[in-house]
């Protein structure tokens, strides 16, 4: 399910208090290491800048205020803070739930997950060791 929210800066330059803010879908930006610079360009591109102007690095060094959160970071978002640490462990849980569900489904004709979790805490598990060291493949047909 897509996660929005408003993100928000309020910041003065040159003697004018500019409020800029934009609707953004974390998805993408949770696909980025930089998850705070990516929402900075958003409010910047929002209003024209670039992150090579004067303006920018002011608007960088204020605290973005989130709201109107709609989808799952609902429930990470209070008093207009987000805790991304906390969304970001749900959305990767979800993420990968998303990529190991079809194989539940092919191999063990299971199509809800949520009712066998121990089993879905195993397929994330092997997902994620997957990811530490892709390089190992099972080449033998046998385990196919």
């Amino acid at each position: 399910m897509k996660s929005t929210v408003i993100a928000t800066i309020e910041f003065s330059f040159k003697g004018e208090t500019v409020t800029p803010s934009t609707r953004v879908d974390l998805d993408p930006v949770m696909r980025n290491h930089n998850h705070l610079e990516v929402i900075y360009d958003k409010i910047a591109a929002s209003i024209g800048l670039d992150s090579y102007s004067y303006q920018y690095d002011v608007l960088t060094m204020e605290e973005i205020v989130f709201s109107d959160p709609e989808g799952p970071v609902s429930a990470f978002v209070h008093n207009g803070k987000l805790d991304i640490d906390g969304f970001r462990d749900v959305w990767l849980e979800e993420n990968i739930t998303d990529a190991v569900r079809p194989i539940a489904k092919k191999y063990l004709k299971i199509d809800n997950l949520n009712e066998h979790i121990e089993l879905k805490h195993a397929l994330i598990e092997s997902y994620r060791a997957g990811q530490l060291n892709p390089e190992s493949k099972v080449e033998d047909d046998r385990f196919l």
